[in-house]
């Protein structure tokens, strides 16, 4: 999917960009787990599973490793989900750079391509957001067995 296929409504864009760009100055933080947050790699270990409140939201997202991210987010304040899709422009042990779009529920066809928009350019999340506790960013794949 191009940018150039995502003219999502402008309203869900600044949402999602401020919800993004408050989201990554908490992840950047050093904080306890929360209730409920967890992360889990793929039974073939090449994506993990991580479900982290973040603000006041609760991320539900997939990252495969070194790769792309998607998932969606849950507003704890009753409004309704967003779907994220984050591209990987750049990456290493410390950082993982994404183009991020993203769309509300589809409420009927047409869905796809033009309900998407670009709420986030290089964006910076720290790699160790995306993989359980005491896991080595540098070599993750050592901390998974797979089936």
């Amino acid at each position: 999917m191009t940018s150039s296929n995502r003219n999502g409504g402008n309203q869900l864009r600044k949402a999602l960009a401020l919800s993004l760009g408050l989201a990554i100055g908490l992840v950047a933080q050093a904080r306890p787990a929360a209730a409920g947050d967890g992360v889990q790699f793929s039974g073939d270990c090449f994506s993990t599973y991580v479900n982290k409140k973040v603000g006041n939201e609760q991320w539900a997202i997939t990252w495969e490793i070194d790769g792309n991210a998607t998932g969606n987010v849950f507003m704890l304040d009753g409004k309704p989900p967003a779907q994220i899709e984050c591209e990987l422009i750049d990456g290493n042990e410390v950082t993982q750079i994404f183009d991020c779009y993203g769309s509300s529920a589809c409420a009927g066809p047409p869905c796809g391509g033009t309900q998407w928009s670009l709420i986030a350019s290089n964006l910076s999340i720290a790699t160790s957001f995306f993989l359980p506790p005491g896991v080595d960013p540098s070599d993750p794949f050592s901390a998974c067995q797979d089936r």
